[in-house]
């Protein structure tokens, strides 16, 4: 997938489609911290394989405006918060960084195939250059499934010369990475 690391801890399965389904319809706590513990131990991984000991910025892909309100939080911001809090008496330093947002209107992506998602999410987001000069960019999502909101991510971050490290996520469907 663009030739950038993708680290996780689960092959998704039908246990981890239960989990990220509760968290983010349903905003249940114990399924946001299985789900942030997860990608914390992801983004522990990627810093020791990469030997990152600079500033890291976790760029969170985008739920659209009105899921946001449909659901009443903003999903994967709030495990980005989880996964930065857990590093607290770290030595790096860990920033959200919500930089992406969408520019266009996109449908579901459950229902779609892989050609589908990627025709879906062509040209949707769009990057905003960051304040802070973070070099260590890694791409946050709760789950990859054939890759193309990551891909799209990719795009909108290249649009303002920035290239992440890494992926990382809770869970992912092995056949698409």
């Amino acid at each position: 997938m663009n030739n950038f690391p993708i680290y996780f801890t689960n092959f998704y399965n039908s246990d981890c489609a239960k989990i990220v389904l509760s968290a983010k319809e349903n905003g249940n706590l114990i399924a946001q911290e299985l789900l942030s513990d997860s990608i914390s131990k992801s983004l522990k991984f990627a810093i020791a394989k990469l030997n990152l000991n600079q500033e890291i910025g976790l760029v969170t892909i985008p739920s659209s405006p009105s899921s946001i309100r449909k659901r009443g939080l903003d999903h994967i911001n709030i495990l980005s918060k989880k996964v930065i809090a857990s590093y607290i008496s770290s030595e790096i330093k860990i920033n959200n960084l919500p930089i992406l947002k969408i520019s266009k209107k996109i449908q579901d992506q459950s229902k779609l195939n892989k050609a589908q998602r990627l025709q879906n999410m062509s040209g949707a987001y769009q990057a905003i250059k960051p304040k802070s000069s973070t070099k260590n960019l890694i791409i946050v999502d709760d789950l990859i499934t054939t890759g193309a909101s990551i891909q799209e991510a990719v795009r909108a971050l290249s649009e303002i010369n920035l290239r992440p490290v890494a992926i990382i996520t809770a869970c992912a469907v092995g056949a698409h990475l």
